[in-house]
């Protein structure tokens, strides 16, 4: 009987083994250049980069005796003139600074902390004098006046206001929305100011105007800042009673958030250049000009007269209402009547233009 074949079974194939990975591994010289930029990183941010965070292209600060540094880093922190106190008290030790001789300085904007520390602690001292800006509404009157008692040359303070590309570079202004930054006021600058530096100094402190709580509640308003100054002078334009001034600006801002046009009188004398007439006439209305608001919606480009403070505090803290109209009241009294809609609105205007005749006050 034959053998059965037996055919043998293939040998199984072996695995290669597999490779140990090697883990990963940086050079200590690697480390060592890491760490050496990251330090010197650290040094230019600290000395150099740009720590000032204020609008304006320079900004005006008045230090007085025996001001330390924790204290000027703090305050100038607090009012958004630099962005990182801690940085400036760094640059300060290093430097071995502890207090500033009295005086004022000009910083100029994108200055790192060793370039403001520097001028602060070198610069020559310039004398300076404190002047009262009377209230003028008038923005004409009033430039007049703040170069009279700065010792200012008039024409060329105004030639500067006059030129777009400077009035934006102090802080993205227009040739009409600069005039925003004038407020009557204390102010203190120096005796032989130039004026660019007269121009620089009044942007600064309308910059000082806005703090944190003006900046919410202008937010709050969905206006910027510039806007609220500008609402501001129509309703110091209509109105000397500060007890009605939040109620208009509500009539104002009911009026804008409804996307209607703001029909202000004042905007239009404005135009005519005619601020001190009683009447507007239909003659009046027809003027083409931005600062007509009967034709055009919106606010108008600049301020028509010049702002104070608590002008600005009286529309930020306006009167929530449903009012969309008003007319003076034709007494005298410089009070108002307020209404709802506008059959009710012409019938307080018929009041107010018999009052007028009454008194025969046409102009």
């Amino acid at each position: 009987m034959a053998k059965k074949r037996v055919i043998p079974k293939p040998k199984a194939l072996k695995k290669p083994a597999a490779k140990k990975s090697k883990g990963f591994s940086v050079a200590p010289s690697t480390w060592a250049y890491a760490g050496g930029f990251l330090v010197l990183f650290f040094i230019w941010y600290v000395t150099f980069s740009s720590n000032t965070a204020f609008r304006s292209s320079a900004y005006y600060i008045y230090i007085s005796r025996g001001t330390e540094v924790e204290e000027l880093a703090d305050s100038l922190s607090e009012n958004k003139v630099i962005k990182s106190a801690t940085t400036f008290k760094w640059m300060a030790s290093m430097m071995n600074i502890e207090t500033f001789r009295p005086g004022m300085y000009r910083i100029e904007k994108g200055w790192g902390n060793y370039q403001v520390l520097s001028f602060v602690d070198d610069a020559e001292i310039r004398m300076s004098q404190l002047i009262d800006l009377a209230e003028y509404r008038s923005r004409k009157r009033t430039i007049k006046e703040l170069c009279q008692l700065s010792n200012v040359n008039e024409k060329e303070f105004v030639e500067l206001l006059e030129d777009a590309d400077e009035v934006d570079d102090l802080g993205g202004f227009t040739t009409e929305s600069v005039y925003c930054i004038f407020r009557p006021g204390r102010y203190r600058v120096y005796k032989n100011m130039q004026p660019k530096e007269l121009l620089e100094y009044m942007a600064c402190k309308y910059v000082q105007l806005w703090n944190e709580e003006r900046r919410s509640a202008s937010k709050r308003l969905d206006l910027s800042e510039d806007e609220v100054v500008i609402l501001g002078s129509i309703v110091y334009s209509e109105t000397k009673q500060r007890s009605e001034m939040s109620t208009i600006a509500g009539v104002y801002i009911n009026r804008l958030h409804d996307n209607m046009k703001l029909q202000s009188d004042p905007t239009v004398l404005f135009a005519h250049t005619s601020m001190d007439s009683r009447r507007v006439s239909n003659e009046h209305l027809k003027i083409d000009s931005d600062y007509n608001t009967y034709q055009r919606k919106g606010l108008p480009p600049g301020p028509i007269c010049i702002v104070p403070t608590f002008v600005i505090d009286e529309v930020l803290k306006y009167d929530s209402h449903a009012y969309y109209y008003f007319c003076a009241k034709g007494d005298n009294s410089g009070c108002h009547n307020f209404s709802t809609t506008y059959d009710q609105h012409m019938v307080n205007a018929k009041k107010y233009r018999n009052g007028l005749d009454k008194k025969k006050i046409y102009k």
